[in-house]
């Protein structure tokens, strides 16, 4: 078990290996319910011979479940993971291993390895005589916003513990670091809109497309004027115009992904944007940034125990990337992101570092162990 010393740490992480394979065999798209039900049924499965409460849920057609290892709806703690991917090539849904050490394949990193490891510490613990108030937390949709998984079992279900971990690899630099803060996402459209015309006459329409690519270097602009030293960044990700190549289009929209640090930030990309004429500017979705106190007494026990485990110091970071921790922060729920070592969320080559999965169990188990946690136990 995690907790008995005498388990190796390549047993350890052996077993957790075996494990994210298998669920890394899952296509969990969000094009594919079947296969995401059926992974979440393998995870059940995991727990079904153990002294645990399962529930399932389901809320508007995304399946998610909570296995409590005391049956609260308000735990000290929740481990936090998410089963679906996004889109990947055929090849990256059959796990490899590497020579050096790496589980690759889609999910390996983005979340399934963190969820199996967490798997495995709670599956453990819950064989204690006297086991800690810990629930593991299982969703389906963090990749399309999480509004049917983590904050529907927060804020419907009555889900309410005092700390949330998310399994979410750090992706960046820096050996098992804890994120405490994460950048808030906006997604806007951007629309120019024209009147059509025949091709062969274009002089008697107004072109949307042209309208937006000549609106270019002032939204470009606007994010260049951000330059602070955690900037609010932005991604071109779709862009749509036109019905057919011998019309003049009369509407064309861009898909931007906006990452920001602060409401401040937030609002004043807004503005400048709206300002630019001829555009119009809406929004597709947002979520909220996290900023988690690095004083809160559960972030200083997590880095305390990690630094006992590992024997070096951990680093209290910010990452850009979001993730459902937002739903908890929303909630009133402090919470990190701290994963095992693993690189490539969403890339073409994705991985998990096999050495990092003992020493994350391992601060896993006893920091759940060593719960509750206040100022006066740091």
């Amino acid at each position: 078990m995690v907790t008995d010393a005498g388990e190796s740490g390549a047993s350890l992480g052996e077993r957790v290996a075996s494990l994210t394979a298998d669920l890394v065999e899952y296509r969990t798209t969000e094009d594919r319910p079947a296969e995401i039900d059926a992974c979440l049924s393998h995870v059940l499965d995991f727990f079904a011979d153990e002294a645990v409460d399962v529930e399932r849920f389901d809320h508007a057609g995304v399946p998610s479940a909570v296995v409590s290892l005391d049956g609260s709806r308000s735990p000290e703690l929740v481990f936090h993971g998410h089963l679906d991917v996004v889109s990947a090539a055929d090849s990256l849904f059959t796990p490899r291993y590497i020579d050096d050490g790496e589980l690759s394949g889609r999910g390996t990193a983005d979340m399934k390895g963190g969820l199996a490891a967490m798997m495995h510490v709670v599956r453990d613990l819950s064989r204690r005589a006297d086991p800690p108030s810990l629930a593991l937390m299982v969703v389906t949709d963090e990749e399309r916003g999480g509004h049917h998984g983590a904050r529907y079992l927060l804020d419907e279900a009555g889900y309410d513990p005092a700390f949330c971990i998310t399994g979410e690899p750090n992706n960046l630099d820096g050996y098992l670091d804890i994120v405490h803060r994460q950048k808030g996402v906006i997604r806007l459209d951007l629309t120019a809109t024209g009147a059509s015309a025949h091709a062969a006459t274009p002089e008697q329409g107004e072109n949307a497309i042209a309208a937006l690519m000549d609106a270019h270097p002032e939204i470009r602009a606007v994010f260049a004027a951000e330059d602070d030293d955690w900037p609010t960044t932005v991604n071109y990700g779709l862009i749509e115009g036109g019905t057919s190549v011998n019309q003049v289009p009369d509407t064309a929209t861009l898909r931007l992904d906006v990452r920001y640090p602060d409401a401040d930030a937030r609002d004043r990309v807004l503005t400048a944007l709206r300002a630019i004429d001829g555009l119009t500017v809406e929004s597709a979705g947002h979520g909220a940034p996290v900023d988690t106190d690095p004083d809160d007494p559960y972030v200083r026990g997590l880095q305390r125990h990690a630094e006992r485990v590992i024997g070096r110091d951990v680093n209290l970071v910010r990452k850009p990337h979001t993730s459902d921790l937002r739903h908890f922060a929303a909630h009133g729920v402090p919470g990190v992101a701290f994963g095992p070592e693993a690189y490539g969320s969403h890339e073409g080559y994705e991985y998990l570092v096999l050495d990092s999965v003992p020493d994350y169990c391992r601060t896993l188990a006893a920091f759940a162990e060593g719960a509750p946690y206040s100022s006066s136990s740091q």
